[in-house]
């Protein structure tokens, strides 16, 4: 709209004929109220059509904007010109009354009167003439924006791209007269930023600041135009305050009006199309109306080409086949990108195909129907790739009129995978269909969705029996309320619960042993059910009863040959010494010699035996159980040499203080290969060098003998149990008993011949603690 100053422009001038006019009616009056009043008033008829016209032009020159302040002026000087001839006529008027003698009229009439008639005339004439330019340059004005509205038109029905499209129009806006200049910004951070511009620009926009709010920078139309989504005109670069920031750099290349349209749509603001025209005054209210009816179809353009992108983009970024077919022909229409690198093939050369190139049965699967096809429809196919490949997918298809024409539009998802997973899940299904152990599964609640065909065999429940129970159904009674919550707190929380021998309970009421495990399904953090897998483990506890009743009955049989009869046999072998003493006949003493062998040969079996039973039976030590074979090796080197004081028994170098995997039983694998040694030893001097190293895994016990040797077919049997040596005496146990301890240590024991004459045992073991596994 007009601003004050520029209405206050227009009244100055246009209140001219109205004052000419009102001095002009008084001056009649005056004189028709000296002698001649009908004369004086009808000739004061002229003063008032000056005035008349005065008013006239002085309403329309305040409201119309299509007349500039020039032009008004231009309407005076008509104005004044006529007052001119009006006077000149008066003035000859005068002289020939003068002349010819005689008054027919007075003077101030002619005068007043021929004066303002000719202002009047004149006015008539000037206001004609002004309006008929006026007229004229609308005209033109209008003709060019029509023709550019019209090229615009076009540009906006043919120009997809958003970047593209702004900047045609703004080259056929500045194209168009009177504007020299056109642009479209953006708002980006309270800031108008140009994204096309065209016309005389000069580094215009470079020079120039324009915010949305905030200042002086954001009064101007652009700022206005973008902050109330309305167009915004500014008819004067001079003389309009509110362009003050930009007036220098307008005025410099000749901007002396503008207009910001909004290209808004729906409250969403896509941009402010800025035109500028090399006159004042150049946007009329037609011109306002038809550049805001551009900036409608602009935007609505621009908003429709940002929707297609958008929907373009998601297509394109899709995993599924997205494509629209006719349903005439079965030519294919359009098409996403997923549709083009799924089939291998080029945009352009799979537009215009039919649906058969590559569909493995079209009239087989539905992607036509009898007549036409009315609603959506959902069906399997598959799709046969330029490379041979067969792509097996699931399709939905809805009917669709696409540029006119009847046509289908299809989704179709590559249901390999989910092929391939039905496949395993069938499998899965299968196995625990199948499986030996009772499984069952529950919701979230514990309420059982699921048992298998083990599960009934195993508790004699149906499964239309417990499917929609719990499983508290099999509750024995055996287990507390705490032990249920503690259950729950743990499958509840995401952990797996596992409990071996627990006592449940069958349908028929009899008790059963299970090892179960129960874990949880979680799906997004969230538990959704539960799967409980129970093995029957009745049997095997009833083993493990039936073992301890033997472990308990073996116990009571080494007890028995430990204490009863070794003490038993001390007390024979005592009783021998003290006869030896008394008996002189030889015969009795030989008997009472072969009585003293026997009695120790049953000592050191029932020691034997004792220590076998103990490391068959005894309690297992926890896992880091490791001790030094320096203190076990040393004394029974030492009781050795004591039992046996012919023999050279020793020990060669430093014994490492290095711990192994053993228990105190190790001492008894050192005394039985020792005294092995001497016992088989036939020799004169016999000899026992004991020697100890060591690698990186393993403390290697070097027990060295010079006796007879053991031959290499008995090498591998020496260790079997009742397996004795050469005329040996001894129990046939104590080499077994080396072997299932260093083993069950996780060493290993071996044999081989010494130089010249001899064996040579070595017992490795391992370094550090045992395993539970390994321990005894």
């Amino acid at each position: 709209m007009d601003t004050l100053h520029e209405r206050l422009s227009r009244v100055t001038p246009a209140v001219v004929p109205v004052v000419f006019g009102i001095f002009a009616f008084s001056q009649s009056i005056e004189h028709a109220h000296g002698g001649e009043p009908l004369m004086g008033l009808l000739l004061s008829v002229f003063p008032l059509l000056s005035i008349g016209v005065g008013f006239v032009f002085a309403g329309r020159f305040v409201h119309r904007s299509s007349l500039s302040t020039r032009m008004v002026w231009k309407f005076d000087a008509w104005l004044i010109a006529g007052a001119l001839v009006g006077g000149a006529i008066a003035s000859l008027f005068l002289v020939y009354q003068d002349t010819h003698g005689g008054t027919l009229i007075h003077a101030n009439y002619i005068v007043v009167n021929s004066v303002a008639g000719g202002a009047a005339i004149a006015s008539l004439l000037g206001y004609t003439t002004l309006m008929r330019t006026v007229k004229a340059r609308e005209l033109a004005t209008t003709t060019d924006i029509l023709d550019a509205v019209r090229e615009l038109n076009r540009q906006i029905a043919t120009i997809d791209d958003r970047e593209t499209l702004e900047q045609a129009v703004c080259e056929t806006l500045a194209a168009a007269d009177p504007y020299v200049f056109a642009w479209i910004g953006t708002v980006e951070e309270n800031e108008i930023v140009p994204t096309a511009s065209a016309g005389v620009d000069d580094g215009y926009l470079d020079s120039i600041t324009i915010t949305v709010s905030g200042g002086d920078t954001s009064e101007g139309p652009t700022g206005t135009a973008a902050r109330t989504h309305e167009s915004a005109v500014m008819q004067n670069v001079q003389e309009d305050t509110s362009f003050g920031p930009w007036r220098d750099a307008a005025s410099e290349r000749g901007y002396q009006s503008s207009i910001a349209v909004p290209l808004a749509v729906q409250g969403t603001l896509y941009g402010v199309l800025s035109i500028y025209a090399d006159r004042p005054d150049a946007f009329g209210g037609r011109e306002r109306a038809v550049l805001e009816e551009v900036g409608v179809t602009l935007a609505n353009s621009i908003a429709a080409s940002e929707t297609r992108h958008r929907e373009s983009k998601l297509l394109n970024s899709m995993d599924d086949v997205v494509l629209v077919y006719a349903v005439d022909t079965g030519r294919i229409l359009d098409a996403n990108q997923t549709t083009f690198d799924r089939l291998g093939v080029e945009a352009t050369a799979l537009v215009g195909r039919r649906l058969d190139s590559f569909v493995e049965a079209v009239e087989a699967d539905d992607w036509f129907r009898e007549n036409a096809p009315t609603e959506q429809s959902v069906f399997e196919s598959s799709f046969c790739t330029d490379d041979g490949e067969t792509v097996p997918v699931e399709v939905s298809a809805v009917p669709i009129r696409y540029e006119g024409e009847r046509a289908m539009l299809a989704l179709a998802r590559d249901i390999t995978t989910r092929r391939k997973q039905f496949r395993s899940l069938r499998t899965y299904m299968e196995a625990i269909e199948h499986a030996g152990h009772a499984i069952y599964i529950t919701d979230a609640d514990g309420v059982v969705e699921y048992v298998n065909p083990a599960f009934e065999e195993q508790t004699g429940y149906d499964g239309s029996d417990i499917i929609g129970e719990t499983p508290a159904v099999l509750n024995s009674g055996h287990y507390s309320d705490e032990f249920y919550t503690e259950l729950w707190e743990t499958i509840a929380g995401g952990d797996k619960w596992h409990y071996e021998g627990m006592i449940d309970l069958r349908k028929d009421g009899t008790e059963f042993y299970i090892d179960q495990t129960i874990a949880p399904i979680v799906i997004d953090d969230e538990v959704v059910q539960y799967v409980a897998i129970h093995r029957d483990i009745t049997a095997l506890k009833e083993n493990e009863k039936r073992l301890e009743e033997r472990n308990e009955q073996l116990e009571l049989l080494n007890q028995i040959v430990r204490h009863d009869i070794r003490n038993d046999m001390q007390i024979v072998l005592g009783m021998s010494q003290l006869l030896e003493e008394r008996v002189d006949d030889e015969d009795c003493r030989d008997m009472l010699d072969s009585i003293t062998e026997k009695s120790d040969h049953v000592v050191e079996l029932t020691q034997t035996v004792g220590e076998l039973m103990t490391a068959l039976l005894g309690d297992e030590p926890d896992g880091s159980s490791a001790i030094s074979v320096k203190n076990f090796l040393e004394a029974e080197v030492e009781a050795l040499a004591h039992g046996y004081p012919d023999a050279d028994v020793r020990i060669e170098g430093e014994i490492p203080s290095t711990r192994v995997c053993a228990n105190e039983m190790l001492e008894s694998v050192f005394r039985n290969v020792l005294n092995n040694a001497v016992q088989h030893n036939r020799s004169d001097d016999p000899e026992v060098v004991v020697q100890v190293d060591e690698d990186e895994d393993h403390l290697v016990v070097h027990i060295e003998d010079n006796g007879p040797g053991i031959p290499e077919i008995q090498r591998s049997e020496v260790f079997g149990k009742g397996e004795r040596g050469l005329e040996s005496s001894g129990t046939g146990l104590g080499l077994y008993l080396v072997q299932s301890l260093v083993e069950h240590y996780g060493g290993n024991v071996d044999v081989r011949p010494n130089d010249p004459t001899g064996s040579i045992f070595e017992i490795r073991l391992r370094k550090g603690p045992c395993s539970t596994e390994e321990a005894v």
